[in-house]
């Protein structure tokens, strides 16, 4: 099982809130801390975005699949991807 997410703009947030969605879609993983940020972002809809800032906002979440999983990341000008992959 690969899960693939692509969204544009942003920063570390754009990372974390790509991650956020891609866990979303993936059967077996649970998030366990999120936080929206106080202003809507351009780069994903209201409500699917996940805030970090060292020290007080993280972004967590728990693999209950029985698998190990492998996440990669990668960036252009304009797009952040993540992919989560389920290892067997």
């Amino acid at each position: 099982m690969v899960i693939r997410k692509k969204v544009y703009g942003g920063g570390n947030c754009q990372v974390s809130s790509t991650l956020y969605n891609a866990v979303l879609d993936a059967p077996g993983l649970v998030v366990t801390e999120r936080h929206e940020h106080s202003n809507n972002v351009p780069y994903v809809q209201k409500g699917k975005d996940a805030a970090v800032a060292y020290g007080s906002y993280d972004f967590k979440f728990r693999n209950d699949t029985g698998n190990d999983i492998k996440i990669t990341c990668s960036s252009d000008s304009s797009s952040v991807t993540t992919n989560i992959i389920s290892i067997q």
